[in-house]
């Protein structure tokens, strides 16, 4: 299935006319400054499953429409209630946390996500964000894990994530006391890879995913991406430390070498002139 076949009215998928390899995925419930439900969650969970399976994707950007980008959960259908677990998958009588779900989906795709925070992303609505690979915010726009004002604790798998991308105190005082994170404080402590002004946050992502589309072998960029997943994550060989991350890379540069796309990579390169890669392969 193409990954534009998991669109909805509430979750649009569409293609880069100018680079058909770049997907844009927007969240559009501009009138709920695109809060989070249950409805949602199945949409978007549909969407990251679809985009993980279509190889003809290289690069993927989530966005939202209107002036935020997630206002975080839809209190309105029932905040906490069973109506906002339905149909969810259940373990051992617990329903499961919809917003890990979603970001354990996330994390298992092979394609680049840039997330453009074109306005306010609290709650889910930025943790949603955490297993993005690129996360571009806009200056003047609201951010917070508000979850202990709520009385209720992290979703999303951030207590994973966050710690992993800005370190265990910062994680720790944002979490602990969820005020509002000062947008410059996320740029330096990496929640943020890049900050713009809100107009220009997704021209900005669009102008990264087409420099990752266009200039970047698919393959080798998924090999990559799985790298670091794997050492964030803990996985398989690479839980043993650097000298098991340094096997793993020289088993996968002995094939990119002698590969089609380490040929057309530095041709292209003496040759002065665009890349030309074939899709990715890796899943």
């Amino acid at each position: 299935m193409a990954v534009e076949d998991a669109s909805s009215d509430t979750f649009k998928i569409t293609r880069d006319p100018d680079t058909p390899g770049i997907v844009v995925m927007t969240m559009s419930r501009p009138a709920a400054m695109n809060s989070f439900n249950i409805a949602q969650f199945h949409t978007m969970l549909k969407g990251f499953e679809a985009l993980g399976a279509d190889t003809s994707v290289r690069c993927a950007v989530l966005t939202g429409e209107g002036r935020a980008f997630c206002a975080g959960a839809d209190i309105s259908d029932g905040f906490g209630s069973s109506g906002f677990y339905k149909d969810v998958e259940i373990i051992d009588g617990v329903p499961r946390d919809t917003g890990g779900q979603l970001n354990l989906a996330i994390s298992r795709v092979n394609v680049p996500i840039i997330a453009a925070m074109n306005g306010s992303a609290v709650g889910i609505g930025l943790t949603m964000t955490l297993p993005c690979d690129i996360r571009i915010a806009a200056r003047k726009a609201k951010y917070a894990f508000p979850f202990t004002r709520r009385g209720i604790v992290f979703d999303g798998a951030a207590s994973f994530f966050l710690p992993k991308l800005v370190g265990f105190s910062k994680a720790t005082q944002w979490s602990l006391t969820g005020n509002y994170i000062d947008p410059d404080d996320g740029l330096q402590s990496g929640l943020f890879s890049e900050l713009h002004d809100n107009a220009d946050v997704l021209p900005r992502a669009m102008e990264l995913a087409r420099d990752i589309a266009i200039n970047c072998s698919p393959e080798a960029v998924a090999q990559n991406k799985r790298l670091l997943r794997a050492t964030m994550l803990g996985h398989g060989v690479l839980a043993g430390g650097p000298f098991a991350a340094h096997q793993e890379e020289s088993a996968l540069l002995e094939k990119a070498f002698v590969s089609p796309d380490c040929e057309e990579g530095v041709r292209a390169f003496l040759e002065k002139r665009e890349p030309k890669f074939a899709n990715r392969k890796t899943l």
